[in-house]
């Protein structure tokens, strides 16, 4: 959720931490390696005495930037008047979160801002800096947000700010910023059919983490972008779509996820030259919903290359068969042209490959074609419900 890059220029030093059920040993080691520090302070106390003011934020708080916003409100056929897959256009629009401390008498060394989706901050984004504002992205869409500020002076006593809110836009997608990464975004956020809204933070699509069609691992993912994949969004599997030997050791060589042993790593292959990214990989298609079933693998990251076509196939099934409409799963895949993709994207990719053969099958709604249509295929009902009930 936090962004590298400070409003007017500022340059601030950044440590996060999302917290959830965690032993005390996993925390205790999170703080020893700087990762970041649970928000355990008790809004409007402390230890010294600071008047307050933390800026109102003010609206509803817009996620995408204005090229991206202008696709999402516009039909989603017109992509290409926004992006064409050479730029790097796919990160969100960061916020600034902004807040003045007078503390007679003591000095104010550093700040802890910290935010979260629970009133009890038990889910907090903690970052610290020495200015008096900062940046932050990769916020959950249609949320409500609460934040605070801790100040902490030159020999360590604190003082806890009183808690602000703040809400953001119901648009999907969820588009983040990970550094080293092009393309990526959560499953979640999408509406549905039956009126409820796709679960976020459990699935992530995204471009490689290492460079493709070498011998020898090359990681392309940074410091700060495992850190983001790792604390922010809590990564526990990748789900890596690239081929092992063929075109060139596309997979990069690697046999362990570049983000380290604490993330399972599952290369599942899946044949993709001029042929049926569905019908082509039959066996890899019933292991990516073997995998997706079983919820001790989540929250996962999945991709191929540049995370558009066969990672774009696993998005459409998915969001599909949760009753996402057929135009925003259409809009979500030419989406991925906001992406360092270095090819434009329009729908005639996916028409004659598994979007034919699901719109072949039998099925009142688009939802059942898909799970008719993986059922067929070989792909277990009970593997597509587990993956509907984690998702909804």
């Amino acid at each position: 959720m936090i962004s590298n890059s400070g409003s007017g220029g500022k340059q601030m030093k950044k440590t996060t931490m999302i917290f959830t059920a965690c032993s005390l040993a996993f925390c205790m080691l999170l703080s020893l390696c700087g990762c970041g520090t649970k928000d355990d302070g008790a809004a409007g106390g402390g230890d010294i005495s600071v008047e307050w003011q933390l800026d109102a934020v003010q609206g509803m708080v817009d996620l995408h930037t204005e090229e991206q916003r202008q696709y999402l409100a516009g039909e989603y056929t017109a992509i290409g008047e926004y992006a064409k897959g050479t730029k790097e256009l796919s990160r969100p629009k960061s916020l600034t979160l902004s807040w003045a401390a007078t503390a007679e008498g003591t000095n104010i060394s550093r700040y802890e801002l910290a935010y979260a989706t629970q009133e009890d901050f038990s889910d907090a984004i903690v970052c610290s800096t020495t200015q008096t504002s900062y940046d932050i992205t990769n916020l959950y869409v249609a949320s409500q947000y609460y934040w605070r500020v801790t100040a902490v002076s030159d020999d360590g006593k604190k003082s806890v700010s009183p808690t602000e809110i703040f809400f953001t836009e119901d648009g999907a997608p969820r588009n983040l910023y990970v550094d080293g990464i092009t393309n990526v975004r959560d499953l979640g956020g999408w509406a549905t059919a039956d009126g409820g809204r796709v679960k976020q933070g459990m699935i992530y699509r995204c471009g490689r983490l290492n460079k493709s069609e070498t011998k020898d691992p090359v990681i392309e993912i940074t410091e700060e972008g495992i850190n983001t994949m790792l604390y922010e969004l809590g990564v526990r599997s990748e789900i890596d779509l690239r081929m092992k030997e063929a075109h060139d050791y596309e997979a990069g060589g690697i046999t362990s996820s570049p983000l380290g042993k604490s993330v399972n790593y599952y290369n599942v292959e899946l044949e993709w030259d001029n042929g049926n990214y569905l019908t082509d990989n039959l066996d890899s298609v019933k292991e990516f919903f073997s995998l997706a079933a079983d919820e001790s693998n989540y929250p996962f990251i999945f991709h191929c290359n540049i995370g558009t076509d066969r990672t774009g196939m696993f998005a459409f099934f998915i969001n599909g068969l949760l009753g996402v409409s057929e135009e925003d799963l259409y809009r979500d895949y030419l989406f991925s042209n906001f992406g360092k993709i270095n090819n434009f994207r329009t729908l005639a990719n996916i028409e004659n490959n598994y979007l034919k053969t699901v719109k072949e099958t039998e099925g009142a709604t688009l939802a059942e074609k898909i799970q008719n249509c993986l059922e067929a295929h070989g792909v277990p009902h009970a593997d597509i419900e587990a993956v509907k009930k984690i998702m909804k």
